[in-house]
């Protein structure tokens, strides 16, 4: 089945991504929604504009768009995966979503609207199994921002790795967060994994905080041989 992925660029649609390829579909593009707020309960905001250097990574192409406001989210998903099914011929699409019934609820309306099938590899995996495949499976994941008590701006910038991870997993136990991050606690950067033929080197970022909750915004970034 030839599929688009949603791609944002974090941990759970690069998870998707590699096991829906090791499922046998056939990817045939990305798909990115770029909002201009930090607000979306369904696309990533930070550093969502470099999806293009980690397409080019994976070798597949990329469709993106900009997302003004959140009543325009949906007109442009449905628009953007309009799209990949005339040129790509898409018979589905690959989401990240893990347990946000919000975000699978939408994803299977605008598949039912589109006869697209949304497919979700992640869906309902537990937290820790779920996290514990980016060390499996070599994905090299950067924090890049925090937004939930708990989580502190020290983490921005850091990949999640082993030590990383227990870390959090206590950290969630004790304040109750999502480890995951799927309710917006914090966001990733995939610099690497099993699927790009060239890894991602961030020379440089700019760190923004306010407290409470931050980002990090590159400002130089740059792709080299593995």
């Amino acid at each position: 089945m030839r599929v688009a992925v949603l791609y944002s660029g974090g941990k759970d649609s690069n998870i998707a991504l590699y096991k829906s390829y090791m499922q046998g579909y056939d990817v045939v593009c990305l798909i990115t929604l770029v909002p201009c707020y930090d607000d979306s309960m369904l696309f990533h905001y930070p550093n969502a504009s470099h999806t293009s250097m980690q397409a080019e990574a994976i070798g597949l192409p990329l469709i993106q768009a900009i997302v003004k406001g959140v009543n325009d989210e949906y007109y442009q998903l449905k628009y953007l995966l309009s799209y990949a099914k005339r040129v790509h011929g898409i018979e589905g699409f690959v989401s990240g979503a893990l347990s946000s019934m919000y975000q699978y609820s939408r994803f299977n309306e605008v598949a039912s609207m589109l006869e697209l099938k949304h497919i979700a590899p992640c869906w309902g995996e537990d937290q820790l199994e779920h996290m514990r495949e980016l060390i499996t499976n070599k994905v090299t994941a950067m924090i890049t921002s925090v937004s939930a008590y708990g989580l502190d701006m020290s983490m921005l910038g850091r990949i999640i790795d082993g030590s990383m991870l227990e870390m959090l997993n206590l950290l969630s136990k004790r304040y109750g967060f999502n480890l995951t991050f799927e309710g917006g606690e914090a966001e990733t950067f995939v610099l690497d994994m099993p699927l790009f033929k060239r890894r991602i080197k961030i020379k440089d970022y700019t760190t923004y905080w306010d407290g409470v909750r931050g980002h990090i915004e590159f400002r130089s970034i740059s792709l080299e041989d593995k």
